[in-house]
Formats: C-alpha cells, sequence, structure tokens
C-alpha cells in the first residue's frame, strides 16, 4: 500500500526505494503484487464514507517500485480500490495497464473474469485470475467492477485457462480481516474449495498480517498450495509489530508445468513501513509464526483463534463507525452504514456473541 503515510522522502525515490527488499526477488522471472490504493487520481475527490476509515491515494511514480521488483501482473481486486470512486478506479486501471498487466477489475458479470496467461517457457504457460471477497463495490451483471471472489467466476476463469493451454493456475485472492494471522474460514474453506476446482496456487491478503500454509486435495489427485495471509510488502498501515511482517510465495514449475519448489520469504517492513530483507533475527520470528499459523490450519484450531482475535474490537470498531456515520450523515448514515455491513461482518459478530455465550 503505496499510502497512509508511505512516501520517499528527501532525494530518496520509489525505485530507490525497491532496492532496499530487492534481494528477494532476484531470482524470480517474474512477481505478482497487489496495489491496495488508487493511483493518478488528481482532480478527483475521494469518496465519502459513512464511518471511519481514510480515502487512500498514491502518485503514478509509486508504479516504479513494483518494476524494480520484477511486477509483471498487479491485482486491482481489493478494498481500496474505490477509495476515490468508480472514476478513480477506472483512472487507476488506465494508469497502471499502461507498463503491467492487470488483473481483478473493470469487467462486467456479463463477461468472462479478467484472466492473463503468461509464456514462461516453450509450451509452458502460467494463468492468474485474482478477485476479492465480499466487497459492495464487486462487478454487477451490467456494470463494471471488482472481480468477485466466487466459485462461479473462478469456474470461468478455470474455463479460460483451459482455452489457454494453461498448465500453472493461480488465484490471488482479497480476502481475510485485520486484527488476526488466522485466517477467516470461510476464506479458508473457499480457497481450499478453489483447490479441489483446479488452481494449483492459492494466495490471499488483506490482514497486514502474515497467516499460514497448508497443501490441499487438488484436482485429478494432484496437490494445491494455499497461503492464507501474505501480510505486506511495503504498506502505511501498521497497527502494531504484527503488521510488519509479510511473506513472498514463491513457486517453482518443473518442465510439465507441475509446482515442484514452493517457499515462504520472509520480509521485514521498516519503521517507516518499508520493505526489507529481514535480518536472520527477523526472519526466524516470521518463519516461526508463519509455521505456528501453518500448524493450528492443520489441526483446525485456527478457527476458534480467529473469532477470539476478531472479537476483541468488532463491537467496539461497529460502534465507532455508527457514531462517525451519524456525526457525518445523520440518520442518513447510520442507515447507509447498516446496509453496507458485509455479511462476513454479521457472521463475525454471530460468532462472537457464541463465544460469549460458551458456545463459540
Amino acid at each position: 500500500m503505496p499510502a497512509a503515510g508511505l512516501s520517499p522522502s528527501g532525494g530518496e525515490t520509489w525505485s530507490g526505494q525497491a532496492k532496499l527488499v530487492a534481494p528477494i526477488f532476484a531470482d524470480l522471472e517474474f512477481s505478482i503484487v497487489n496495489l491496495e490504493c488508487p493511483v493518478n487520481i488528481k482532480g478527483i475527490p475521494p469518496k465519502v464514507k459513512a464511518s471511519l476509515g481514510d480515502s487512500f491515494a498514491a502518485e503514478t511514480s509509486s508504479l516504479d517500485y513494483l518494476s524494480v521488483l520484477k511486477a509483471s501482473v498487479v491485482g486491482l481486486a481489493n478494498n481500496h480500490l474505490y477509495d476515490h470512486g468508480r472514476a478513480g478506479a477506472e483512472r487507476t486501471l488506465q494508469t497502471v495497464r499502461t507498463n503491467f498487466s492487470v488483473c481483478g477489475f473493470g469487467r462486467t458479470l456479463r463477461e468472462p473474469a479478467a484472466v492473463f496467461m503468461r509464456d514462461v517457457a516453450a509450451g509452458l504457460r502460467v494463468g492468474i485470475w485474482a478477485a476479492a471477497r465480499n466487497l459492495p463495490d464487486s462487478s454487477k451483471h451490467n456494470s463494471i467492477g471488482i472481480e468477485p471472489a466466487t466459485q462461479e467466476r473462478a469456474a470461468l476463469a478455470l474455463a479460460q485457462m483451459d482455452e489457454g493451454n494453461v498448465q500453472c493456475r493461480v488465484a490471488f485472492l482479497h480476502a481475510g480481516a485485520e486484527g488476526t494471522n488466522c485466517p477467516d474460514p470461510d476464506d479458508a474453506e473457499l480457497m481450499e474449495e478453489l483447490g479441489a476446482m483446479g488452481f494449483d496456487v492459492i494466495a490471499a491478503c488483506h490482514s497486514h498480517r502474515i497467516s499460514g500454509y497448508q497443501t490441499v486435495h487438488g484436482k485429478n489427485n494432484g496437490l494445491a498450495h494455499c497461503f492464507y495471509g501474505l501480510g505486506s510488502l511495503s504498506s502505511g498501515v501498521r497497527y502494531s509489530s504484527l503488521e510488519h511482517e509479510g511473506i513472498l510465495a514463491a513457486i517453482s514449475v518443473d518442465a510439465s508445468g507441475a509446482v515442484c519448489v514452493v517457499e515462504a520469504r520472509p520480509v521485514h517492513l521498516d519503521e517507516r513501513g518499508w520493505g526489507t530483507v529481514p535480518s536472520a533475527e527477523q526472519a526466524t520470528a516470521i518463519l516461526n509464526r508463519f509455521q505456528e499459523v501453518s500448524a493450528s490450519i492443520l489441526d483446525g484450531s485456527y478457527a476458534k483463534a480467529f473469532y477470539r482475535d476478531i472479537s476483541r474490537e468488532m463491537i467496539g470498531t461497529q460502534w465507532r463507525d455508527v457514531r462517525v456515520a451519524f456525526q457525518r450523515a445523520g440518520l442518513r448514515g447510520i442507515l447507509k452504514k447498516l446496509t453496507r455491513m458485509r455479511p462476513a461482518h454479521v457472521r463475525r459478530l454471530y460468532h462472537k456473541s457464541l463465544t460469549g455465550l460458551g458456545l463459540g
């Protein structure tokens, strides 16, 4: 997220700051990155939000950061793309696609899902589909929007990949919840279903914290690789030391396109939010947390930990949102806030209630 205070200062440049973390990307042929805010939105006002939360944006030069890190595909499916409305989202799409392939925004539900296919060797092709969970600005049948992460859209993406003779299929999702290192159980279930449908690699980001990894049963008795939370590469959003961590999921494929090597490479965000190559001590701490969460996913204990973590702040956060909505727009603001509550919010509040009764 090149916003929320993250910006070069003095004689620094975006490309220069990328060099702090570039060694981790050095041996990659290409990378896939989520851009968590609109860019080049001068003259477009921010969207007024009937709740807490800032409207983020970044300058076009911030994209130089991604070029240094071999980004070939930029995902736009996230909850900040519409911070300056649809006009800002469309401006971002036009700007980013000048130098990168773009996934995750710009189609209606009447159109095929946006899939990028890249040739990496003779007869070897990788396909990428980017999508987001439970966003109000998702695509509609008659209007463009953010690609929704549903099984129906995933099936369309896989069909396109089959037609394009893709051997390695990647799903890049915007999913999870802030304030926890554990994945949302509903998101985890979807990711595992995508593996069964035919995706070989499924990775998620949103929480600004790292989560865990596991292999699941894939299509035709194969394996699918799930990374449930990548944390951040660089970000101005850092609520605690846990938001200073990231994971680069590095994937290698063999001559047939099958995944043969999977790595979790740790990234450490410095005090300003720039991604860096971690020290040995920092890398050990990040990987230990990654392994601990992976173990909890494997034994199923992560679900209880997830609802425990989010219950600590959710009621307070929702109450503060309602108060801000009233201050900004009176009763209309409260009604707008309630109508924009996502199904995931309602479900999490329900589980908080069960936990409070000792039933969760």
